[in-house]
C-alpha cells in the first residue's frame, strides 16, 4: 500500500516528497514555480555538473559499500566517518540542483547519520552487513534514495531533450493541442524510443507512463494573496523521475513548454499564447542586453513589412540614429527597441490597432 505523508509532515526525503499543484503553479518546499519551470531548469543543467554529480555519487556508493556495508572486515569509527564524508560531499553538490534544492530535507540528520548509527549499534555492526536485517534495509533504502536521484536526472535529460529538440522545436503553433500531438508522435515513434533506450546506460530507469504517487485534494491560500483560497492537488512522489515527468506533462496540458533560445541555446519556459524565440537572460558577451533584446535587433532586419512592421522599422531607424549621435544611451536604446517590438507584436495580434500603434510611435 502506498504511504501517504501526513499534512503536518514538514520534511521531505529523496524517495518521499510532497508537491502541490494549484492553477498554473506548483508549490515545493517553501517555493512556488510556474508548472513546467522545474523541468526547464533541469534541462539547463550542464554536462559538467552532471558528470561531477555522477562522479560523487559513484565515489559515495563505492565508499559506503566498502566501509559500512561490507561484511569482510570489522568496522571502525574512522571507516564510518570516511563513508559519511563521501556522502556529505555528494549531498552538498546534489542540493544545488533544481528540485532537490527546494526539498525540505533534514540535512543535519543525514550529515551525521552513519557515525550516530555506529555509536548506537556499536558491537552489533554485523546487523548492517546482513541483507535481511532491519538495519541493513533501513540504511540501504536511504542510500538508494539519494543515488537513484542521479539516475533519474540522467534518464529525464535523455528523454526530455530528445522530445524538445526533435518534436517541440519543429512546431508551427504553440498551444496544448499542438503539444499533445507532438507528445503522441514522440511516444509512438518506436525508432526514436529505441535510440533513447540505447543511449541510456544499463541499470538506469526508463521512462514509464504509469506512476505510483499519493494524491489528495487540499485547500490552500495563495502565497501573495493570503485571502485567496483554492483547491490544490497534493502529490506525494517516491522518486524524482516521476515528478519531472508530471511537471513536464502538466505544463504541456496548460500550454507551458520548454523552448530553446535561438541566441544563447539555453531553455526557457514558453507560455500558452506566446511565440517567442529568445529568453530574457543576459545575452552571451553582453553586459546589459538580454537575448530577447538582441533578438529584437536581429528580427528587425529580416522581417517582411506589414503596416505594423513598417511603423516599427521607422521608429527603429529613428532610435538608431539617436543612439549613433549619442542623444540616447545604449541602455535607453535597448529598452526602447524592446518596448517597440512588444507594441508591434500586440498590434499584429490585434490587441491594439495599427492607428494606436502609429500614435504611440510618433510620440517617441
Amino acid at each position: 500500500m502506498f504511504e501517504v505523508k501526513s499534512l503536518a509532515e514538514k520534511h521531505d526525503y529523496p524517495d518521499l516528497f510532497t508537491v502541490r499543484f494549484a492553477r498554473e503553479k506548483l508549490y515545493i518546499g517553501d517555493t512556488s514555480y510556474p508548472i513546467g519551470q522545474l523541468s526547464v531548469d533541469m534541462l539547463n543543467v550542464s554536462k559538467e555538473s552532471m558528470l561531477k554529480l555522477k562522479r560523487l555519487s559513484e565515489s559515495f556508493a563505492k565508499t559506503i559499500d566498502q566501509k559500512f556495508f561490507s561484511p569482510k572486515e570489522q568496522k571502525t569509527r574512522e571507516m564510518v566517518l570516511e563513508a559519511q564524508s563521501a556522502w556529505n560531499q555528494f549531498m552538498a553538490f546534489a542540493k544545488e540542483f533544481p528540485v532537490i534544492k527546494d526539498l525540505r530535507i533534514p540535512m543535519k540528520e543525514f550529515q551525521d547519520m552513519l557515525p550516530s548509527a555506529y555509536d548506537e549499534i556499536h558491537g552489533k555492526c554485523s546487523d548492517v552487513t546482513q541483507e535481511c536485517s532491519m538495519y541493513y534495509e533501513m540504511f540501504a533504502e536511504m542510500v538508494f534514495g539519494w543515488i537513484r536521484m542521479v539516475n533519474d536526472i540522467a534518464t529525464f535529460l535523455s528523454y526530455a531533450s530528445a522530445f524538445v529538440n526533435l518534436f517541440l522545436e519543429r512546431l508551427k503553433y504553440h498551444n496544448p493541442e499542438a503539444y499533445a500531438s507532438a507528445y503522441y508522435d514522440f511516444m509512438t515513434n518506436r525508432q526514436v524510443q529505441l535510440e533513447i533506450e540505447k543511449a541510456i546506460p544499463h541499470g538506469l530507469p526508463l521512462i514509464n507512463q504509469t506512476h505510483e504517487v499519493g494524491l489528495e485534494f487540499v485547500t490552500m491560500t495563495e502565497q501573495d494573496e493570503p485571502q485567496s483560497f483554492c483547491i490544490a492537488e497534493r502529490f506525494v512522489f517516491t522518486n524524482l523521475l516521476s515528478f519531472l515527468q508530471v511537471d513536464l506533462s502538466r505544463g504541456l496540458m496548460i500550454g507551458h513548454a520548454p523552448k530553446k533560445c535561438q541566441n544563447c541555446g539555453k531553455y526557457f519556459l514558453l507560455e500558452n499564447g506566446y511565440h517567442v524565440s529568445y529568453c530574457t537572460n543576459l545575452a552571451p558577451g553582453e553586459t546589459t542586453r538580454t537575448c530577447r533584446q538582441v533578438g529584437a535587433h536581429k528580427k528587425s532586419a529580416a522581417q517582411t513589412k506589414t503596416p505594423a512592421q513598417a511603423e516599427y522599422q521607422k521608429l527603429y531607424n529613428r532610435l538608431k540614429t539617436r543612439k549613433n549621435r549619442k542623444k540616447i544611451s545604449v541602455e535607453e536604446w535597448n529598452q526602447a527597441v524592446a518596448w517597440a517590438q512588444e507594441m508591434k507584436d500586440k498590434a499584429e495580434q490585434g490587441e491594439i490597432s495599427e492607428w494606436e500603434l502609429k500614435e504611440m510611435f510618433d510620440k517617441i
